[in-house]
């Protein structure tokens, strides 16, 4: 089982394939199984490294409140524990907002940025979502039951209308060896809740791509425009009939979209 010490913490990483590096970075509550549908696609151009975020997966959970530039950190003090002097950087959601704060931090160790369903600072809206799971798993809630809870806000009306596609993904959350601790949960939230880099974006001078889901509630396409004409050198795109989740909802879509950015 790989992991590292880093920023006093440990934390667990793969790495798959072979060529540039890339650096996933995944979202709020997930581990570095999320992104199992674009690995297969991304590690055969891409020597790729994934892992688990401290309060998720594998990694630790230290109980203390998490800031993105604490995690921008642990992910920049990982790669140089791996020796990897620059990379490719695509963060998702939480994700996204790491990767925010490691292009303000150490641009230099960005080639190009991919920044999914991320904006600068988290609305009203979606704190209060992600508080009220926190208060259900407080109150003793099952993992099914919060598993279907945050469905319709991570997902567009595509998937959420295949009964194979729900069954599964909450079959996945239960299977999981490694389920986020509520410890885990809080600490995160306080990230990203407390994110907000609106007034830094224009130092952000990266060829930075902005990917959103036309049906995201969480990160509304209208945000992430204004995220991306705020960046130096940005480019914006949405995916339709997607919402929070385009790498597992249109996963080869999306790969496509990333891998034309990258260059391949």
């Amino acid at each position: 089982m790989p992991t590292l010490t880093v920023n006093n913490i440990n934390l667990y990483y793969e790495q798959h394939g072979e060529g540039p590096d890339l650096v996933l970075i995944g979202g709020l509550s997930s581990d570095h199984q999320v992104w199992k549908s674009t690995l297969r696609l991304f590690s055969k151009y891409f020597r790729v490294l994934i892992f688990d975020n401290r309060g998720a997966g594998r990694s630790d959970t230290p109980d203390y409140p998490y800031t993105t530039e604490m995690m921008a950190n642990d992910t920049l003090q990982l790669m140089d524990a791996l020796e990897i002097q620059r990379a490719y950087v695509l963060g998702h959601s939480m994700g996204g907002r790491i990767a925010q704060k490691m292009a303000l931090i150490a641009p230099e160790k960005i080639n190009k940025c991919v920044i999914v369903c991320s904006p600068a600072k988290s609305s009203h809206l979606s704190s209060m979502i992600f508080s009220m799971r926190e208060k259900l798993q407080h109150l003793g809630m099952n993992d099914e039951i919060l598993a279907e809870y945050v469905m319709p806000f991570l997902f567009g009306e595509d998937f959420l209308k295949n009964q194979m596609l729900i069954k599964g993904f909450i079959q996945w959350t239960l299977q999981n060896e490694f389920p986020q601790s509520a410890i885990g949960y809080k600490q995160q939230l306080h990230a990203v809740k407390n994110h907000d880099v609106l007034d830094q974006l224009h130092q952000i001078e990266i060829p930075t791509l902005v990917i959103g889901g036309h049906e995201d509630i969480l990160a509304p396409i209208a945000s992430l425009e204004k995220l991306s004409k705020s960046l130096k050198n940005s480019t914006f795109v949405s995916i339709p009939h997607c919402a929070h989740m385009p790498h597992v909802e249109k996963s080869r879509e999306f790969a496509e979209i990333v891998l034309k950015f990258l260059g391949v």
